[in-house]
């Protein structure tokens, strides 16, 4: 194999087999890194011959630690991180290795984006293929309604092109399906023009949740709301940023932060009276270049921390949901731990529920729960505060999740993750993948 090899007695091992989420320390018997499409092929070719479990890792932030495996082979594409970008066309290609600051930057030259993810250090390929929320699908759909082709290596170690021409029911099982059906090499999407996201950030006491929240409420359910307004809740510590006051860093609270992705100065005029109509106790209104806004989050979720999430979608936040994470809130142990609440809607439900394989078009809130921590022995607590907030919440959500949000005791749940595609997505990866070879994934039975 010309693929860069290391193994257990390599010294680069025990710093290559790190993921991105420390609670898994996995020690996988070889880490293939892969520079080229043929690495890849050979990579999987050799996986099948020996019998090794494969695991897949592009940026390695899969949060159940499905880019890694013990005793199996990593499949590394750290070595394929190239973007490309054509402006005439509005088109972007991305190697399966690359992160979403690499896409972003690359797209920020010619004063364009890719809709995907919030924080740099993320893989493009585990993102896109759950689906791809982020900051600007209200706008312009997830990251998935932004691809136009994939360049795919499959189980037999073959490499092809899916598009809504060419393998039409793989392309429509790429859009939302996960890792199920391949190693996908190369992404092309289509390119939209943003520089600069106008946001508002506020805070305010648990106490004030309730009309806060209320008020969010209104906001996206009302079908006159510009779709390029996206409005974020987040139940977390306050944290010592310039404009939080020092008695507030710590204390439990309601993080608000609308962002505006159309014309500058209305977006500025809407979130200032946004802002006098909420009265936080703290906040900020300002015009945020694109690139600073994707990386505002990297070093507050960087790598090496520990990382446990549930979620789920609702259709409103009704006011017993809103009591709930109340209660929850106030039991908030980790500085970095939070409930994040997500509008959706907008150009994500411009698309019809079973045209791709991401069937969740229709929810009002993404209601994602993660928690973060340094300290090992805080483990324990984190996980029962996880697990108790999703439990408190589970009779408000519509009993699916968002893959990319589901943690391993979840991984066989394929009706959460699938919903009304399942039927077709055990289809595709029948066709695809009989022997289910790629299934470190939150993964689809072939039918």
């Amino acid at each position: 194999m010309t693929v860069r090899l290391v193994g257990p007695d390599h010294p680069d091992y025990d710093t290559d087999r790190r993921v991105w989420n420390a609670m898994h320390d996995r020690r996988p018997a070889l880490i293939a890194h892969c520079g080229s499409v043929a690495d890849v092929v050979e990579s999987v070719r050799y996986a099948r011959e020996q019998g090794l479990e494969i695991a897949v890792r592009g940026g390695g932030h899969s949060m159940p630690g499905f880019s890694t495996v013990d005793d199996g082979i990593v499949i590394a594409l750290d070595g394929l991180r190239g973007v490309s970008v054509d402006p005439d066309r509005r088109v972007l290609v991305a190697e399966g290795g690359a992160l979403l600051g690499d896409v972003d930057r690359a797209a920020q030259e010619h004063g364009m984006v890719v809709p995907a993810g919030v924080i740099s250090h993320t893989g493009v390929a585990g993102l896109t293929l759950g689906g791809g929320v982020g900051r600007l699908m209200r706008r312009f759909g997830l990251t998935i309604d932004s691809l136009l082709e994939v360049e795919l290596v499959t189980a037999a170690g073959e490499v092809v092109t899916a598009s809504a021409t060419e393998h039409p029911d793989l392309f429509w099982a790429l859009r939302g399906g996960g890792g199920n059906f391949g190693i996908v090499t190369k992404f092309t999407y289509r390119t939209h023009e943003l520089t600069t996201i106008p946001v508002l950030a506020c805070f305010h006491p648990l106490a004030d949740a309730p009309r806060v929240l209320a008020r969010a409420q209104e906001v996206i359910a009302d079908p006159a709301t510009p779709r390029e307004l996206l409005w974020t809740s987040f139940f977390r510590k306050g944290h010592p940023l310039p404009w939080m006051p020092a008695d507030l860093v710590g204390t439990p609270g309601l993080m608000t932060v609308i962002e505006w992705s159309g014309d500058v100065a209305e977006g500025l005029r809407l979130l200032e009276k946004l802002r006098d109509e909420l009265a936080p106790v703290a906040a900020t209104v300002d015009p945020v270049p694109f690139l600073t806004l994707q990386t505002a989050g990297d070093e507050m979720f960087r790598h090496g921390l520990y990382t446990y999430v549930k979620a789920g979608f609702a259709d409103a936040l009704t006011p017993d949901l809103v009591a709930d994470l109340i209660e929850r809130g106030r039991l908030l142990g980790s500085e970095i731990s939070q409930i994040e609440l997500l509008a959706q809607g907008g150009a994500i439900a411009d698309v019809p529920a079973d045209a791709t394989a991401y069937p969740h078009r229709s929810a009002s809130w993404l209601v994602n729960i993660p928690a973060s921590w340094t300290d090992p022995t805080d483990g324990d607590d984190e996980l029962a505060w996880v697990r108790g907030t999703y439990a408190a919440v589970r009779p408000h959500l519509d009993g699916t999740s968002y893959s990319n949000f589901m943690d391993a005791d979840e991984a066989s749940d394929e009706q959460t993750a699938y919903g009304s595609t399942l039927r077709r997505l055990r289809q595709v990866k029948a066709e695809w993948d009989p022997a289910n070879v790629f299934h470190l994934n939150q993964n689809i039975k072939p039918a």
